[in-house]
């Protein structure tokens, strides 16, 4: 990983180095002022986890400071897609969200709230279809039976499994690429075999999904993208 940064030197008292990162500036240096560059590039390398750990957190907390008006013009993912919103209001016409022609349409009241609740029905609609087919596909071919299925609001747990066996999916999962769902429909369906994430549980979901790691990545990668 190449990680570009700005040093600040200081002639005062410092006599360590420290590490910020700003959403204007991106990663800062402070070190003393004689401090070699050798030494300065292996602090920042020593630190890289740390660094792709908060800038990730400031991306997600830049995204989420974006929130969502609903307003015409806006994008929303469906099934890996970003697809522009065209807001309208008729009375006497359903109100809710359409996706037609490639774009969201949504007849509501200037209430953000309310389109907001109107978005998420929509999602959970659409994901309880796909989840279901696609669950009730994968059990069949990897001989497994879930308990009961269930779509939840979930923000930062895309699924689960019960000790009993029922499975829960997170509507924002119907947000990501069908071969992101995929993946954490096998991944929760093998929890009915392995309940830990161990090398067994691993190995069981790569043998029915091999790119499973690059999904993985994607996931972490991507999450913050599918917050409304």
């Amino acid at each position: 990983m190449s990680i570009t940064y700005t040093v600040n030197r200081s002639r005062k008292r410092r006599k360590t180095i420290s590490l910020q990162v700003s959403g204007n500036s991106g990663l800062i240096v402070s070190a003393p002022y004689f401090t070699p560059v050798a030494e300065i590039d292996r602090f920042v390398r020593e630190k890289q986890n740390w660094i792709s750990k908060t800038i990730q957190k400031h991306t997600e907390d830049s995204i989420k400071n974006k929130a969502k008006k609903y307003n015409t013009g806006e994008h929303f993912f469906y099934l890996g897609q970003s697809y522009p919103l065209e807001v309208f209001f008729e009375p006497f016409e359903n109100a809710g969200v359409v996706f037609w022609n490639n774009s969201f349409h949504l007849n509501a009241q200037e209430n953000k709230d309310l389109r907001k609740h109107y978005f998420v029905s929509w999602y959970k609609k659409k994901a309880r279809e796909y989840i279901h087919q696609h669950v009730y596909f994968f059990s069949r071919e990897l001989n497994l039976q879930p308990g009961n299925l269930k779509i939840t609001s979930a923000e930062r747990r895309w699924g689960s499994c019960s000790a009993d066996n029922n499975l829960s999916f997170s509507f924002r999962l119907i947000m990501a690429p069908p071969d992101i769902i995929d993946y954490v429909i096998v991944h929760e369906l093998t929890h009915i075999k392995e309940k830990s994430h161990s090398p067994k549980f691993w190995k069981q979901v790569e043998a029915a999904m091999p790119e499973y790691k690059a999904h993985r990545r994607w996931l972490r990668d991507n999450n913050h993208k599918f917050i409304l």
